[in-house]
């Protein structure tokens, strides 16, 4: 702990240049700068006093209505009217050591102070000037003046407190604090800083006796148990840190933090099973704010990976989370990243769409909804989550993309096309996904028989990528659907191989294209690869391989494949009759 850190500065500049440091103040429109004698000017006569006297008056005004190069004219002027005012110098020292110009800050308070050396305001703005000037010991030496001569004062004790601690003279500043004491008594600011400067020193035991006083005077103060605990644990004194962490308990049992401190000093102990009843006892207060709990689940998130114990008490305190602090939204998401992460699919998306509903506002949660319907394929709920996502963020094209892929999957083709065009439009900047929509919906038009569209949308995406091994699979198995371009298409199915060699639905449409092309031996050597690759092969495919046996004779066979594209549901419209009347329609 760094005492210099903690001390409240009682600076009247600093806090003024805190407090104003927004102002703008172009140092283009101070058209004059002061330059303050060297020796003390000459009186003036009682007119031009009186004049410098209105003139100060106004600028005042002008700094208050926040006029600021108003105001730093309006001081110069007094000052050309009477030199000797002490006030304008004063004011325009504050000035110019807000705008960063310390050399000419100390000028001018210099000039105040000489001029009014019994004024306490300016030698405390000497003291502060000196302090951005880096010259502690000149600002010590006023604030010690300042505190002999008024040593009923506590404002200058501190301020010179201040001054040592920043002079890293931790010694003389417990002194000043001690005079502090002397006039106002024991106050708890006081004694906190007391405890920081001796710890700073390495003198922990007297920090601990400090801390010790703290808790006997106020009992009912929770947070002073945990400073004396902690400075326990600092010192090696684990046990007695544990004490002081049980006396907290017994004062306020459901006291989140000293549940935690208890949790704490277990895990350090190597007793993870207590550690999690004080961390579980922790996240059933409801005086502990959700965003605290969020900060530890994080740090479970990473602790919990592989490890089935800790997934099993992180899942308990998501429970928890959700259970304690039902309308804060981040208990859902926090939750539905452990499921994910757990492949708990359906159920992370749950959470996380309650989640959203809560807090609407986050779109990377409508998107991880939306490709969790798309993992779940579940396109009924992709359809329904775009259209409340588009209720918030109408100008996003990926939440088009989306509703246009759930209506395609649906057979909805024409909202299909509805959707992907309006999105297509808003996504231009985005060629990755402009490439997307371009891609469907060349599959989009293929299933509205507008064929001439659908070769001008995949056209398009391969110019943009002639890479996409998705799109030069579509195109080319569609045009080998439409007995078109045969040889083109045979051309785009090989480079779609070479780019995923081992994909499945890749050497099915390689293989559909050699059935269209009479290579039935060829058709049935990649057909068959692509049901050997594949867990479940789609009725499609198994369609496919039944049609290229009846080519090459082996009837029997083709009329099972048939039956087993027929179990799957999503053969062509003609299997049916295929199987009933045991022979191929094409």
């Amino acid at each position: 702990m760094n005492a210099k850190k903690i001390f409240r500065l009682a600076l009247p500049l600093l806090f003024i240049m805190l407090l104003f440091s927004a102002c703008s103040i172009s140092r283009e429109q101070v058209t004059k700068k002061p330059e303050p004698p060297k020796e003390l000017p000459a009186e003036v006569s009682a007119a031009k006093e009186l004049e410098s006297t209105r003139l100060l008056v106004e600028a005042t005004r002008q700094k208050i209505l926040g006029n600021w190069s108003q105001a730093t004219v309006l001081y110069d002027d007094a000052l050309q009217k009477n030199p000797r005012n002490d006030a304008a110098y004063y004011e325009l020292s504050k000035i110019h050591a807000m705008q960063g110009e310390f050399d000419e800050a100390l000028e001018l308070a210099l000039m105040a102070a000489r001029l009014d050396p019994d004024n306490p305001h300016y030698q405390i703005l000497l003291a502060d000037v000196y302090i951005l000037k880096d010259q502690l010991p000149k600002s010590i030496e006023i604030y010690e003046e300042l505190a002999g001569r008024y040593p009923q004062n506590p404002e200058y004790l501190y301020n010179l407190a201040s001054a040592y601690l920043y002079n890293d003279q931790q010694q003389e500043a417990l002194d000043a604090l001690a005079r502090i004491e002397a006039i106002v008594g024991f106050t708890e600011e006081i004694s906190i800083q007391k405890q920081k400067i001796w710890v700073d020193l390495g003198q922990h035991e007297k920090a601990i006796e400090e801390a010790r006083k703290l808790v006997a005077l106020f009992p009912d103060e929770l947070v002073y148990y945990e400073l004396l605990g902690d400075l326990y644990r600092e010192t090696g004194q684990h046990e007695k840190a544990r004490d002081v962490y049980l006396r907290m308990l017994e004062r306020e049992p459901d006291d989140p933090m000293a549940n935690l401190l208890m949790a704490d000093y277990y895990h350090e102990e190597g007793k993870p099973d207590r550690s999690f009843e004080y961390l579980e006892a922790a996240f059933r207060s409801p005086r502990m704010d959700a965003e605290g709990k969020a900060r530890i689940m994080y740090t479970y998130y990473a602790i919990s990976e592989g490890d089935p114990e800790r997934l099993e008490q992180a899942l308990k305190l998501c429970r928890l989370l959700v259970e304690i602090h039902p309308e804060d939204p981040e208990s859902y998401l926090i939750y539905g990243d452990f499921l994910q992460r757990e492949n708990e699919m359906e159920k992370a998306r749950d959470m996380y769409l309650k989640g959203a509903k809560l807090d609407p506002s986050e779109l990377t949660v409508w998107k991880q909804i939306l490709s969790l319907d798309g993992w779940l394929q579940d396109f009924e709920a992709m359809l329904g989550h775009s259209e409340m996502a588009l209720e918030y963020f109408f100008e996003q094209p990926i939440l088009f993309f989306f509703n246009g892929i759930a209506h395609f999957q649906l057979k909805n083709y024409e909202e299909a096309a509805s959707a992907l065009e309006y999105g297509l439009v808003m996504a231009e900047y985005d060629p990755d996904l402009k490439e997307d929509f371009l891609s469907t919906l060349g599959d989009v038009y293929h299933y509205l028989d507008e064929f001439e569209r659908s070769n001008e949308f995949y056209e398009k995406a391969l110019a943009l990528n002639p890479e996409n091994a998705t799109t030069l699979n579509n195109y080319s198995y569609h045009l080998s659907v439409r007995r078109e371009r045969l040889d083109e298409a045979e051309q785009m199915s090989e480079k779609s191989l070479e780019l995923q060699p081992g994909n499945a639905a890749f050497q099915d449409t390689y293989g559909w294209i050699m059935y269209q092309k009479g290579r039935y031996e060829e058709a049935e050597y990649w057909i068959g690869k692509a049901i050997e690759g594949e867990d479940e092969p789609s009725g499609v495919v198994f369609e496919h391989y039944g049609d290229v046996l009846y080519k090459l004779g082996e009837h029997d066979e083709a009329i099972r494949y048939w039956k087993k594209a027929e179990s799957r549901g999503d053969g062509s419209d003609l299997l049916e009759k295929k199987i009933k009347d045991r022979t191929l329609y094409e």
